[in-house]
C-alpha cells in the first residue's frame, strides 16, 4: 500500500511538466508512462500498466519525449466524486483508457471508503472468505510471491532476473591528484586500477571489478584523491588511505588490497573494521586476502561484510555468497581515462 501512496502523492505533480513518455532499457525492456523521479544513479517510470519501475541510468538505452496519459488522468479525475462509487468510475475509466496501475489505485480507494464495495473488489481480484475479505496482494504474499516491476513472482526467479541483468558490479570511478603530474604518472596510477580490480575480481568471485577510471591531476571532486606520488602509505605513519566523507584520500603507489579496502569504506558506508574476521581485508590485518561471508564472519560488526554489500545491492542486483571454490573467467577490462591536464606555467 505504500507504493500506492507514493505514486498518489507524485501524480499531480505530473501534468505539469514535459515528460519522457517511453524509455528503452539496455536488456530490450519497453517501459511507457512517465518519469516520476530520477537521481544521479537511476530514474522510476512510472507505467500505465505495471506502476513504478526503478531503472539505472546507465541501463537506459534511449528515452522519447511525449504526452503522457497520466495527463489526461489529471485532466479527467475532477468529474468524479470523492466517494466510493465515485473512485470506482474513475477506476473503470482508467482500466479503459490503458492506465491499469491507476485503475488499481483508485479500485483501493472505493473500498476504502467502502469495504464491502463488491465491484472494486472483484476488480482488483480481492476474494471473500466466509466473512472476511482477502486482498489480492496478500493472496500472492501467502503463495511465497514477491512484487516485482508490476508482477507477482518467486524470489528465485527474481533474483535470476536481476543477475541476468547486472552478473557483476563494474565500478565507474574518479581519481585527481593534488598537485601538478606528468602523464606517466597517472597513467601508471591506471595500471594500479587494474590490479586493484583484478583483487576485486578475485575477492567476489566473478562479481565486482573495476568498468572505468577517469584520473586527473585537474583537481575537483573524485572518489580517490591522490596524495603523494611514490608511497604506499596516504602520510607516514597510515599505511591505509583515509576514507573521508567526500573522497578517498590515497596514496600514489597504492596497493590493490588498500583501494578494495577502503572502496568498501567509501561506497557501502561502513566505516567499521572487521578485526574479528582476521582473514577479511576488512580488519586491519595486511596479510588478509578474502572477504568475510555469513558462513565464517566472527563479527561485529553484525552483519558479515560480503553479506552487507550483497544486502546494499538487493534491490538493483543478486549478488551470490561466496563459496570459495568459484571458477573464474578472466576479468574484464578496466578502461583507464586519463583526462588533459591544465597548462603547465
Amino acid at each position: 500500500m505504500l507504493r500506492f501512496a507514493v505514486v498518489a502523492c507524485i501524480l499531480p505533480l505530473l501534468s505539469a511538466v514535459a515528460s519522457p513518455d517511453e524509455v528503452i532499457t539496455a536488456d530490450g525492456r519497453k517501459l511507457v508512462g512517465t518519469i516520476a523521479g530520477e537521481t544521479e544513479e537511476e530514474l522510476t517510470v512510472l507505467t500505465y500498466k505495471d506502476g513504478p519501475v526503478d531503472v539505472r541510468l546507465s541501463d537506459v538505452r534511449s528515452r522519447k519525449a511525449g504526452k503522457s496519459l497520466y495527463g489526461d488522468f489529471e485532466a479527467k479525475k475532477g468529474e468524479f466524486e470523492d466517494t466510493a462509487d465515485g473512485h470506482l468510475k474513475l477506476g473503470n475509466w482508467c482500466r479503459d483508457k490503458g492506465l491499469t496501475w491507476q485503475a488499481r489505485i483508485e479500485w483501493r480507494k472505493a473500498v476504502e471508503l467502502d469495504p464491502e464495495n463488491e465491484a472494486a473488489r472483484k476488480a482488483l481480484g480481492d476474494k471473500k472468505i466466509k466473512d472476511a475479505w482477502t486482498t489480492f496482494e496478500d493472496q500472492q504474499k501467502a503463495k511465497g510471491l514477491e512484487f516485482f516491476e508490476g508482477k507477482w513472482i518467486p524470489p528465485d526467479a527474481i533474483a535470476k532476473i536481476r543477475r541476468a541483468r547486472h552478473p557483476a558490479q563494474g565500478w565507474v570511478l574518479t581519481a585527481a591528484y593534488r598537485g601538478d603530474a606528468d602523464a606517466a604518472f597517472l597513467e601508471s596510477w591506471g595500471e594500479r586500477t587494474k590490479e586493484a580490480s583484478q583483487f576485486m575480481w578475485e575477492l567476489t568471485e566473478g562479481q565486482m571489478y573495476v568498468a572505468q577510471i577517469t584520473i586527473t591531476d585537474n583537481g575537483g571532486p573524485a572518489d580517490f584523491t591522490i596524495v603523494n606520488k611514490d608511497l604506499t602509505k596516504a602520510k607516514p605513519g597510515e599505511y591505509y588511505a583515509i576514507t573521508l566523507s567526500d573522497t578517498i584520500e590515497a596514496p600514489g603507489k597504492i596497493l590493490a588490497y588498500t583501494f578494495f579496502h577502503e572502496l568498501i569504506h567509501f561506497k557501502y558506508r561502513r566505516p567499521e573494521h572487521c578485526d574479528n574476521c582476521h582473514h577479511c581485508i576488512m580488519s586491519s590485518d595486511p596479510t588478509a586476502s578474502r572477504l568475510c561471508d555469513d558462513g565464517d564472519h566472527k563479527g561485529p560488526p553484525g552483519k558479515s561484510c560480503w553479506g552487507a554489500i550483497r544486502e546494499f545491492h538487493k534491490k538493483d542486483m543478486a549478488l551470490l555468497p561466496l563459496t570459495r571454490k568459484a571458477k573464474l573467467g578472466p576479468v574484464p577490462e578496466t578502461k583507464v581515462i586519463v583526462k588533459d591536464r591544465q597548462p603547465k606555467k
